[in-house]
């Protein structure tokens, strides 16, 4: 199957439709409804050199990806910021191919903190990672925190204690 298509011949075996709500949303969800809801799409990265003809333009370089990606999609889940911290000025470039266009970057947190740390003695390397995304400004999508699959919830208090002090700095960080 190439990427994003569904052979003709399935497509009347596919249900659309969105399922039922589910009854605790009501309790869960307070507050007004949104009357424009927003919707992002997108992928875990951009630089996929078998989109060259599919969804990038045929002849599109390696280094014009990003810039081929927010036309055709509003939303990324980064996974670079997963092995990387990188510099704001490193994530303004990025940030700059979006300029003009309603798209969000998604980071997430380096497994350096999430899984090599535990979250335990991580202010450096946070405050590293949230000063490099917040040079994203407008187009900082929310931040996902992926823990190892070996995270139990034993460790409950360390995610507790690892959040709270963001919290003050990053007012985005929510409770």
């Amino acid at each position: 199957m190439d990427f994003g298509r569904v052979e003709e011949s399935l497509l009347d075996e596919i249900d659309f439709k969105l399922a039922a709500e589910p009854l605790f949303n009501k309790q869960s969800l307070k507050g007004k409804p949104v009357k424009k809801p927003e919707i992002y799409l997108g992928c875990a990265k951009w630089g996929r050199k078998e989109w060259i003809g599919k969804i990038y333009p045929k002849g599109t370089k390696e280094k014009d990806f990003l810039e081929q990606y927010v036309h055709h999609y509003n939303s990324i889940e980064l996974n670079a910021t997963h092995y990387k911290i990188y510099s704001p000025a490193d994530i303004r470039k990025w940030g700059e191919k979006a300029d003009g266009q309603n798209f969000k970057f998604c980071p997430k947190i380096p497994q350096s903190i999430s899984h090599y740390s535990t979250l335990v003695n991580a202010d450096v390397q946070t405050t590293a990672f949230l000063e490099g995304v917040m040079a994203f400004g407008e187009h900082l999508g929310p931040i996902f925190l992926q823990v190892s699959d070996k995270y139990s919830p034993n460790r409950k208090d360390n995610l507790y204690k690892y959040r709270t002090p963001y919290r003050r700095i990053f007012p985005f960080i929510s409770k």
